[in-house]
């Protein structure tokens, strides 16, 4: 089938409504009616919401053919139950053919301010870098296109925070801008915190694969980003005549430490200045940008939502004034 999406979830309003389009696999369970016949309930997604589905026949033959976060073909009649749209699923499978970062935009939502806008800010935070070596290894950057490509695109995680295409140049701006901001009020060297900061997540270019939807790649599981980080920037120091091992030390411990501690997946604690400010405002726009994301769909009343079990709190949304 053509990978041009047609028929969006906002689209399915009518009841017997045919559809016949991708969408992205969320959430997958095999369950069993009162007559003990086994069936398939999906979420299914794309850019516009989700909305669910029923597999009612044939659930042992059809659920090899896809799995949750797979971008699938779908063919069945939307009805309404308990007064919400479901789709009764035909046809169901997962599309094995590569999916372009263009194609894949159909699928996820993108952040509030647009990618050109964020890439705008981004190379204006490497333009004000003063220091000649750092602007010499972001001058490298800009010539892997196969990397920058990547980061610009994903996601900046799977599924807690900044979870959209150009999710993950989005936290990385955000922490850069703040840093560059509270340098300035510590007295730290505004510089290092910058790079490191737009650095700190590179490795996610790696630790996150596009297969259907976002996924961890076997290297990402293997190694993680920050292993994965550190190899990018020795990759790109290694072009750079005389670049001075003592700042390839610094950038290279502010991606080991900016997780904080062994628990959290980082080999070193935050030993410099620079690596404590580029850790806690990590940590400050993962957390406040994944309670927003939680509380868009996740809330149990007007005040509060239900328990992040990542978070391991409900979290509580102030009345508006």
């Amino acid at each position: 089938m053509s990978m041009n999406k047609r028929i969006f979830v906002q689209d399915i309003v009518n009841e017997n409504m045919e559809v016949d389009d991708l969408f992205i696999v969320t959430k997958k369970v095999m369950l069993s009616t009162k007559n003990n016949t086994k069936y398939i309930s999906v979420e299914l997604r794309d850019r516009t919401g989700t909305i669910e589905g029923k597999i009612w026949d044939r659930a042992d033959e059809i659920t090899p053919l896809f799995d949750k976060n797979d971008v699938v073909s779908v063919k069945g009649r939307m009805k309404i139950y308990l007064d919400k749209p479901q789709l009764n699923i035909n046809e169901i499978r997962r599309v094995e053919e590569g999916i372009s970062f263009d194609v894949l935009r159909a699928f996820f939502p993108e952040g509030g301010d647009g990618i050109e806008s964020l890439k705008n800010e981004y190379f204006q935070l490497v333009e004000d870098i003063e220091d000649q070596y750092l602007g010499s290894l972001f001058s490298s950057l800009a010539e892997r296109d196969d990397l920058l490509e990547r980061f610009f695109f994903l996601p900046a995680s799977i599924n807690v925070h900044h979870v959209y295409i150009g999710g993950l140049l989005e936290h990385t701006v955000s922490v850069a801008k703040m840093g560059s901001a509270v340098s300035k009020i510590i007295g730290a060297d505004r510089d290092i915190i910058v790079a490191g900061a737009l650095l700190h997540d590179i490795g996610k270019v790696e630790e996150i694969e596009v297969k259907g939807g976002f996924k961890h790649s076997d290297r990402g599981r293997l190694m993680g980003h920050i292993t994965l980080g550190i190899i990018i920037l020795e990759e790109l120091i290694r072009g750079i005549e005389d670049f001075p091992p003592s700042m390839a030390d610094m950038l290279s411990h502010i991606i080991v430490s900016h997780h904080g501690i062994e628990e959290w997946g980082s080999p070193k604690r935050p030993m410099s200045i620079e690596a404590l400010v580029v850790h806690y405002l990590d940590n400050l726009d993962a957390r406040v940008m994944g309670a927003k994301e939680y509380m868009k769909e996740n809330m149990v009343d007007e005040k509060w939502t239900e328990y992040h079990r990542v978070y391991e709190t409900r979290f509580y949304k102030i009345p508006e004034r």
